[in-house]
């Protein structure tokens, strides 16, 4: 391929300007890709060449096309060139034209009202504890003595002496329009996602999302396909509305697109799938690029909705930026759910979605129905926390925070708990799953994980079993620990009691290591 065939139109010293150049180019040479001009085994220009071509410098397009090599678009080949990735031979299809998508989209919007039987035989699991625990590793909790609640505060009072016409009447269902627009914007850049203004809608945190989709496009003859193990309230809201539940496996590269293919070719397509692809809950294995590619073909040929939860992908790995399924969609099949609640604080119930656009009239009314709108002073006062660049300054300085917690915990279960534990690869987000070893071939794991948890409950350690997020018990007892909210000393003293507490426990049962 010739240097003149990647003519791409920067957009150069324009004020407000949020993408690099070198940004500019991921992008262009993505959409290439992914729309079929580009295809596999094509070889791209030399760095040199088309610095030349673009009068850019040349260290500007190798770090383009290093972060095209390592999301997987490019491979490098020693002595010849670089190529597109002979992994991408089948991508997603072309998108639809309107009246396909109109059409295909009909089939999902099925308003339902969830069986109060089939909702009542899960929400009791649900029941958690309020006893504070001085060591609590709860997953999805960000540190609340790091947020900036003087700034907060005076974002709140501003909005109150200011803003006298949106608070003294209901908002509007989708949200209040400037902070969309700020959502989308910031998801443009952060995230690679393809969304206007208008396909934002506004809810009261990723549950009520769910339960909204859940609503309006699953009826109950329905199956819908999840997986496994997986986020078990997505699995509570679902089994509301859906007669048969699919779950499909996860290993270290995400959903098994492969087994989600197989199995639905048995039972026939599900109405919708919920996956977490960029930090799966609770693995925190990453979905390649291959499989998402796979996953969306999967989901276009077959008319199925694809829920994207994005939970706490601004706490990814460092200096790289994981593509969103949404970003990568041709055919107008994936709901991007996202929240502010683990990234702010968690009372602050403000998150969002992006939706096909067929999608936003229908769900903006079942929002309406739902509680009328999501409080407008705290949208008032997140516009702001976003415009005005807090948002951002927050972000970097709670990806240091939560890093180095993530390194400290690391090292503290590699000091205490290697005799007991397989050792967590390193992983991105807000909390490590780890797998502990068996105490007595007689005690299963989901007995294993209990007596765990009283244990270091009684001595103020809080951790979290993996069982509740399995459909299929666990061989080996399992946890999850948070670690976002606790200072690097608290977690070395909490993982020091925690071990005490496994020694003890296993000792009872004659097996020490």
């Amino acid at each position: 391929m010739r240097a003149e065939d990647l003519l791409i139109a920067l957009k150069r010293n324009e004020a407000g300007l949020s993408k690099s150049y070198h940004r500019q180019i991921f992008e262009h040479v993505r959409e290439a890709i992914l729309d079929g001009r580009l295809r596999s085994g094509d070889k791209l220009p030399a760095t040199r060449e088309l610095a030349v071509m673009l009068t850019l410098a040349r260290n500007t397009v190798a770090r383009a096309y290093e972060d095209l090599l390592a999301e997987g678009y490019l491979e490098g080949r020693v002595g010849s060139g670089t190529y597109v990735s002979s992994e991408l031979s089948q991508l997603p299809p072309s998108p639809l034209d309107s009246g396909s998508r109109q059409r295909g989209l009909q089939r999902h919007l099925v308003k339902t009202v969830p069986s109060a039987r089939m909702v009542g035989r899960h929400v009791h699991r649900t029941v958690r504890t309020m006893r504070p625990l001085p060591f609590d590793f709860r997953p999805g909790i960000p540190d609340w003595d790091a947020f900036p609640r003087a700034l907060w505060l005076r974002l709140i009072g501003r909005a109150l002496r200011g803003n006298a016409a949106e608070l003294g009447r209901y908002g509007e269902p989708g949200g209040y329009f400037p902070l969309r627009e700020a959502i989308a914007r910031h998801l443009a850049v952060s995230r690679s996602a393809v969304a206007s203004a208008e396909q934002v809608v506004i809810v009261s945190g990723s549950q009520q999302a769910l339960d909204l989709i859940a609503r309006l496009c699953v009826h109950p003859r329905d199956s819908v396909a999840l997986e496994d193990p997986g986020y078990p309230e997505a699995r509570r809201v679902l089994a509301g509305s859906a007669t048969r539940q699919l779950f499909i496996p996860v290993d270290d590269e995400g959903i098994d697109v492969r087994a989600l293919a197989q199995r639905t070719r048995t039972h026939g397509p599900p109405r919708v799938l919920y996956v977490t692809p960029s930090h799966q809950f609770p693995t925190g294995a990453t979905l390649s690029l291959s499989r998402r590619l796979a996953l969306l073909d999967w989901a276009a040929r077959r008319d199925v909705l694809i829920i994207e939860d994005d939970y706490d992908s601004e706490f990814g790995s460092p200096g790289r930026m994981i593509e969103s399924l949404q970003g990568l969609d041709r055919a107008h099949k994936v709901i991007y759910v996202g929240t502010f609640s683990t990234v702010l604080f968690p009372p602050l119930r403000v998150g969002y979605v992006v939706l096909p656009p067929e999608m936003v009239e229908p769900f903006v009314q079942a929002k309406w129905l739902a509680d009328r709108q999501t409080p407008t002073l705290e949208q008032l006062a997140l516009t702001d926390f976003l415009e005005e660049g807090h948002f951002e300054r927050h972000l970097r300085r709670m990806r240091r925070l939560v890093s180095a917690r993530r390194d400290a915990l690391r090292a503290a279960l590699e000091a205490h708990l290697s005799d007991w534990i397989e050792l967590p690869r390193p992983s991105a987000g807000m909390h490590l799953m780890i797998r502990l070893s068996a105490p007595h071939p007689g005690v299963s794991a989901p007995d294993t994980e209990k007596r765990v948890v009283a244990a270091a409950a009684s001595q103020g350690v809080g951790i979290y079993p993996v069982g509740p997020c399995c459909h299929v018990p666990p061989k080996e007892p399992a946890f999850l620990l948070g670690y976002a909210a606790l200072t690097e000393q608290r977690i070395q003293e909490g993982i020091g009691i925690l071990s005490k507490q496994i020694s003890l426990l296993y000792k009872g049962f004659g097996r020490i290591r």
